[in-house]
């Protein structure tokens, strides 16, 4: 009984262990990804970008539902009512009793006075009524439909606009954390060669201690520099831990998938037209930002229009089929029963004539929103011109930054290397050889900052020239 028992678990189990195996293979299965494969993969994984394609679709949905809205509408409807009790009306008598009158003039009962009542009792209608009712409209002109037609199109160029924003947003985030990745990595294996060589100095700095050559003091400072040194590369680490959960964010990958960088910084610039970079020309309209505030204009017209519209008359027509039946028995589908027909054909037109000044108010206050827009689209088209210069300005000093550091890195490498020879003559001590060796790794480091700051101000450059 008991293996009947065991067996019948593991097959119920089964699926789910699989599944489980299946999860755990698609989230471990390290992403390997140059820069444009991880802007690549960004455009069709980022939630960002995605709501912003959402948005598109939402948009051109909006033009369709404001286009149906000048369509013919048609609407169908059926009615069943129950009258338990009719209605009793009370009317004058005007009726002669003249059957009484007969009768007595026959001799059929004897003369005597006919009492002839002030009201008799009507009743209208029978139990079970049936109705069914067909509408058809059709809008001939309206101006504020045809101007919310031309205001939705545009609309749908708006959220096309933040599309594309949102798109070049997230190229640049991209490609900031990864250079920042490579950057930390970097520091990381600098620190750690930093780390080595004091340690180094720390071993040395000892025996020089135990020969009586320098103070204890020395030996202490040397092992103050390598607890901090330490703590600096676990803080770098968690740094470095940080940057990678921050891109697989923007790539809309699971946190607990692994991912790789396949590319260097010397790749990535190698790859990069560093110096065709400012001697393209700005055009400002072509800035995604000053499109958006244009088309925020547009729109502020498109509103000053639509209340102006509100001044014209609306033409509609319509058209009306109804057929009713009515009778004493439930049985709307006897076919000698009979439906009354009815059906009505008509125009409307709609004219507002006065409104206490609720209209104009309107339309002075769509005409001052279009003025702000304007302003606000002068405003951009400045601060745009201005932007691109810093950061033509900044591009321009992280390169002579980035020259500056290569050629401080080049001199600390030559440094080092006569050191390192005078050493392995015998003409230099090791505290010389570890200290020159530090001093190349942090122009080494600074060297590789510096070439981080030239790709984000190169990246910043584009971003605002539309160019990502």
């Amino acid at each position: 009984m008991k293996p009947n028992i065991i067996k019948s678990a593991f097959l119920l189990a089964l699926p789910l262990l699989l599944l489980g195996k299946a999860y755990a293979q698609e989230t471990q299965d390290t992403l390997e990804l140059t820069l444009q494969q991880a802007q690549d993969h960004a455009m069709e994984h980022n939630v960002q970008v995605q709501n912003s394609e959402i948005d598109v679709e939402i948009a051109e949905k909006e033009v369709w539902e404001t286009t149906a809205t000048g369509l013919p509408q048609i609407s169908a409807s059926s009615n069943y009512n129950n009258n338990l009790s009719l209605s009793t009306q009370l009317f004058p008598n005007f009726i002669e009793p003249t059957i009484l009158q007969i009768l007595m003039e026959e001799g059929v009962i004897e003369q005597q006075p006919i009492p002839k009542p002030e009201k008799i009792e009507v009743q209208f209608g029978s139990q079970h009524n049936f109705g069914a009712n067909l509408s058809v409209s059709q809008l001939i002109f309206s101006g504020p439909y045809i101007v919310g037609l031309q205001a939705s199109r545009v609309y749908k160029g708006l959220s096309q606009q933040q599309y594309q924003k949102s798109k070049q947003e997230t190229k640049a985030n991209v490609a900031r954390t990864y250079h920042s990745i490579l950057l930390t990595r970097r520091n990381i294996d600098i620190l750690e060669g930093n780390l080595a060589s004091l340690k180094k100095s720390l071993k040395d700095s000892r025996a020089l201690y135990e020969n009586g050559m320098i103070e204890l003091t020395e030996v202490e400072r040397v092992q103050i520099n390598i607890s901090s040194l330490k703590n600096t590369v676990k803080t770098t680490q968690r740094q470095l831990e940080q940057f990678h959960n921050l891109l697989k964010i923007q790539l809309g990958v699971p946190l607990e998938k692994p991912l790789k960088l396949t590319q260097s910084l010397q790749e990535i610039v190698m790859e990069t037209a560093i110096n065709e970079t400012v001697q393209k020309e700005f055009n400002v309209t072509e800035n995604v930002n000053y499109q958006l505030m244009d088309t925020q204009v547009k729109l502020s017209e498109l509103n000053l229009r639509r209340e102006k519209a509100q001044f014209l008359p609306t033409l509609s027509a319509f058209y009306n089929f109804r057929e009713n039946a009515m009778r004493n028995k439930f049985n709307p589908l006897d076919p000698e029963g009979k439906w009354f027909e009815s059906s009505t054909l008509g125009f409307e037109l709609s004219m507002p004539i006065f409104n206490s000044g609720q209209k104009i108010s309107r339309v002075q206050q769509a005409r001052l929103n279009l003025k702000k827009s304007k302003n606000n689209l002068d405003n951009t088209r400045k601060n745009l011109i201005n932007s691109y210069i810093q950061a033509e300005n900044n591009y321009e000093t992280a390169f002579e930054k980035m020259e500056n550091s290569k050629e401080n890195m080049e001199l600390a490498r030559k440094v080092y290397n006569r050191i390192s020879k005078k050493f392995s003559e015998g003409m230099a001590s090791s505290m010389e050889l570890t200290q020159a060796n530090r001093d190349y790794l942090n122009t080494e480091s600074n060297y590789i900052s510096a070439l981080v700051e030239l790709l984000n101000a190169k990246t910043e450059l584009e971003k605002i020239r539309n160019e990502l």
